[in-house]
């Protein structure tokens, strides 16, 4: 029986409309791809002796081994159920072949686009190589016998294996198990560990087992309600205060941070930062602060907030707790600014590599539309679930129309979503055993812990090495080995220069708003919105954006119709220029970091290498996954070919009878079946007995 797909309302997008045209080989606007007939596709078998080979691709050798098509062994939703082979693109022109062995490995460039890929059985992947879990077992720690440990450190052991489990971990990493041990021993710690390795375990289990409350600082509002969520749905003492719990939520909250005890207390640095929670924070004391996305408090990092910048003198007012800063990618130059700015003391460095080892790093030159050609390739050959990312929401919404015209089970998530509509979707690509597509921006990702990710694919480059780290390290989590994928096109950088001048600071108007309201000072004068724009320059939606850098970073507090200046007047110049001055540094760091990432796109050496490299790391030890280190080469011309829409599946007819009359008589029409043959009857009609009598006969008059 053939599978149910649930059909969409959604009126269709234009884009979308074109980017399956020009994946298509047409040219936008025209009806239908001129000579492509796609062919049916084969019925699948299951094979009734030993399994064949993985398929590969002899031009890219091992890209596609680990990863075959959809395994439909795998458990799906009953919702939701799509066709895992449908949508083959096929192309007219090319030769017929046949697989009548697929025991022996298959190169996919023998291949001609317009036939199917030898279908993997279920069980080809029980035992392969690909199955083999990563990291593997020699990267978690073995624990010391306790005879040769003190009474003290034997318990803390204990509390801590009990913490863990009770967070669902059943063995910690060897760098957790440091950065947790150095933590609850009073010295600070830098962790630089790689997206998906367990941060929030390094202070969510000392706040399990510390006397006073451990104080987490994160600007990741959904990051917060995520981990506030989980925590309490497993009894930890965990309480969450920031912009958006008020009234008595808030109330309570602060009066269960007062009493003290071992408690995590989840906030943002703008509400760190107030003296409400800081009073109850003196009265409690902290046994250990956490600084989440400890990146944010350098210019050169790619993502500088100003409300970083109080942090380490905040610190100091609560009575310098040891502190422990987290990040997943973090330079040189990074590191040196996290420890000076956050007052750090001889900090122990707990830092990993951010390539992981199961990760097959590739990147495929493709402009135009040969690019959305390959992402389709890429998206029917490679296992689901994945990720798609995208530089811009348009670009997301014109992807994900063209995908589900393609009949491929796709959902999308941007920033400009209904909130609704974004949880919809990512709660359904999230749900346990889904093997579908996510076509994102940036936007999505922070929480996400799905750990079967098979793959993530870079539509357009990132920003940063940074992100691009970040943003592959979502893939592969249960250690499977898993591919991330670059299509880099070197016009992407025209589209990050764009979004970063619209969205980065302009230094010159910092200084031109800065003098402005040094003048007030000096004058002792606090001026209003109207009357600053004017002096400054600038228009009210500038000169707002503006006020909100300045305020974060503790310079002025906006009240409702006042800008009060909350430092003396002859500091306050010098601070704002500045912090001015750190936007510049900011600006310069985004054109190297764009440099960087072209220079990735083009390197001839190992990805990983590359990678370990930037991030000041010495380990020239080559992957052995990446495309380099396999010595793939370009793909063949016809992966960048036109594709076919895929053939809709033809409704079967079913048997009826229907009675039509026509000129006062009725045709009856006996369908036997698909294949039987329609004999018209035709029959008198049947006498109306409602209808009134025939009127009699005139007899003609006579005549006068």
């Amino acid at each position: 029986m053939p599978r149910k797909r649930k059909t969409s309302t959604e009126e269709p997008l234009p884009l979308a409309e074109q980017a399956v045209q020009m994946a298509a080989g047409d040219s936008p606007g025209s009806p239908e791809v001129q000579g492509e007939q796609p062919k049916k596709r084969r019925s699948r078998k299951k094979p009734t002796s030993s399994p064949p080979a993985p398929v590969v691709d002899q031009v890219s050798e091992t890209a596609l081994t680990d990863v075959p098509a959809h395994d439909d062994a795998a458990p799906t939703d009953t919702t939701e159920e799509f066709p895992p082979e449908e949508g083959e693109f096929f192309s007219e022109t090319a030769p017929e072949f046949s697989v009548e062995d697929a025991v022996e490995p298959v190169n996919l460039e023998d291949f001609a686009e317009g036939e199917d890929l030898p279908d993997v059985p279920e069980d080809a992947h029980e035992n392969g190589e690909d199955d083999e879990v990563l990291p593997p077992a020699e990267l978690f720690s073995e624990p010391a016998r306790e005879e040769e440990l003190s009474p003290e450190e034997v318990v803390r052991r204990a509390q801590v294996r009990e913490a863990a489990r009770r967070l669902g971990i059943q063995q910690l990493y060897p760098e957790q198990e440091r950065a947790i041990a150095a933590a609850m021993q009073g010295q600070d710690v830098l962790v630089v560990l790689p997206t998906g390795f367990g941060k929030s375990a390094c202070y969510q289990i000392p706040s399990m087992i510390l006397p006073k409350p451990v104080v987490l600082v994160s600007p990741l509002l959904a990051l917060l309600r995520d981990q506030h969520e989980k925590l309490l749905a497993r009894h930890i003492p965990v309480e969450r205060i920031d912009g958006t719990v008020r009234g008595r939520a808030r109330k309570e909250a602060l009066d269960r941070i007062a009493a003290g005890g071992s408690l995590l207390v989840m906030t943002t640095p703008e509400t760190l930062g107030s003296e409400e929670l800081g009073e109850v924070l003196l009265r409690c004391g902290i046994s250990l602060a956490a600084v989440d996305e400890a990146h944010c408090i350098s210019e050169w990092g790619h993502d500088f907030r100003p409300a970083y910048m109080r942090l380490g003198e905040r610190l100091h007012e609560l009575g310098s707790p040891p502190v422990l800063a987290l990040t997943a990618t973090a330079t040189q130059a990074v590191r040196d600014d996290i420890i000076r700015y956050l007052g750090m003391r001889n900090p122990a460095i707990v830092a990993s590599s951010p390539h992981r080892a199961n990760l097959a790093f590739e990147v495929v030159h493709a402009t135009g539309n040969e690019r959305l050609r390959a992402l389709f390739r890429f998206i029917k050959r490679l296992r689901r679930p994945g990720i798609v990312y995208c530089a811009t929401t348009k670009e997301v919404d014109r992807l994900y129309g063209a995908m589900a015209r393609m009949r491929l089970p796709v959902h999308r998530y941007h920033g400009r979503m209904a909130a609704k509509d974004r949880n919809r979707e990512q709660e359904l690509f999230m749900r346990k055993g889904r093997r579908t597509v996510m076509v994102a921006t940036s936007a999505f990702g922070l929480g996400i812990d799905k750990p079967d990710i098979r793959y993530i694919i870079h539509y357009q480059a990132p920003a940063s090495l940074e992100q691009y780290v970040q943003e592959a390290g979502r893939a592969g989590r249960d250690g499977r080995r898993a591919n991330c994928i670059l299509l880099f096109d070197p016009t992407d950088r025209e589209v990050h220069e764009t979004l970063q001048q619209a969205s980065r600071i302009r230094p010159d108007q910092l200084y031109r708003i800065s003098t402005a309201l040094a003048a007030y000072a000096a004058e002792q004068r606090e001026p209003d919105m109207e009357a600053l724009t004017l002096a400054a320059q600038l228009n009210e939606r500038q000169a707002k954006a503006l006020l909100v850098v300045l305020e974060e970073a503790g310079l002025v507090q906006l009240e409702e119709d006042k800008i009060r200046i909350v430092v003396p007047a002859d500091e306050f110049e010098e601070q704002a220029r500045a912090l001015a001055g750190r936007f510049v540094t900011l600006r310069t760091q985004d054109v190297r970091r764009l440099d960087r990432i072209a220079e990735y796109a083009y390197s001839k050496e190992c990805r990983a290498v590359f990678l370990r490299r930037y991030f000041g790391e010495e380990d020239g030890t080559p992957c052995g996954l990446c495309d380099i280190c396999r010595g793939a080469g370009e793909r063949p011309v016809t992966f960048y070919q036109p594709i076919a829409r895929p053939e809709r599946p033809k409704k079967k007819k079913r048997k009826r009878k229907r009675r039509k009359s026509k000129q006062g008589k009725a045709t009856l029409i006996i369908t036997a079946g698909p294949s039987a043959a329609v004999t018209p009857v035709s029959v008198e009609p049947l006498p109306d007995v409602i209808a009134e009598p025939e009127p009699l006969p005139q007899l003609p008059e006579e005549p006068q």
